[in-house]
């Protein structure tokens, strides 16, 4: 008898604690056009206690047809598709679920691509060679309120932000997240702390949280030296 009730205690215990991390999972889906690469990361996502995947497309119209009403939380997306390109689908995803976060997997690092990508509401940028343990870390961190972007992009895509940037302010990118490098660039355009947040898609309290760490990892104090260190030439 004791030993029956210490089974289903057992039981009970175990199917609680699988109850709970299924709860804190968070939603993935995954758009790749390449049938090694796509088969790769479903098999890897499926044993995930980070991830619940629930979707899968290898295109963009594949995707848009599938996805109904489920909630997801994470995009993992291919730039380069056929049809439909990884940015139309970034575009599209982020009006119809603002909250879904978007990350571009691909195998180049484009400047334009990258610029276009972000603008587009994506979160970070990430490489096809990323081993798969690091990504879904990078993933995690993307859902935590950070973004993903390696330091030769991050260089690349604050030049685009502003070409004139000396190499030492250049190698300060590689300090920066890419929201905080987008917050420098309207920062440097001139726009008030509510319109970052409006053009941002972040509440104000947030753009202020990331300029405390702009701050601290530049090692200066305030907007005017900010911007100064940035300003661009006449």
């Amino acid at each position: 008898m004791g030993k029956d009730i210490e089974t289903s205690v057992t039981f009970v215990l175990t199917w609680m604690k699988n109850a709970i991390m299924m709860s804190n999972k968070k939603t993935l889906a995954i758009i790749e056009d390449r049938r090694v690469i796509l088969d790769s990361l479903t098999s890897f996502f499926d044993l995930s206690e980070r991830f619940d995947l629930m979707l899968t497309a290898d295109s963009a119209e594949q995707f848009i047809e599938n996805w109904a009403d489920q909630r997801i939380d994470l995009l993992l997306c291919d730039i380069g598709l056929p049809g439909k390109s990884g940015i139309e689908v970034a575009w599209y995803v982020k009006r119809r679920s603002a909250s879904t976060q978007v990350v571009m997997y691909t195998v180049f690092d484009d400047k334009d691509a990258i610029f276009q990508a972000l603008c587009a509401g994506a979160s970070g940028y990430l490489l096809k060679n990323t081993p798969l343990p690091q990504m879904e870390e990078q993933l995690v961190e993307v859902l935590n309120g950070g973004s993903v972007m390696s330091p030769h992009v991050a260089r690349m895509v604050i030049s685009h932000f502003n070409p004139y940037l000396d190499k030492p302010y250049t190698a300060d990118a590689e300090r920066l997240t890419p929201r905080e490098i987008e917050i420098v660039s309207l920062l440097q355009d001139g726009f008030s702390y509510k319109q970052v947040a409006a053009q941002a898609n972040i509440s104000v309290d947030t753009v202020k949280y990331h300029i405390r760490n702009i701050y601290g990892k530049l090692q200066i104090n305030s907007r005017t030296e900010l911007i100064n260190k940035y300003k661009r030439p006449t």
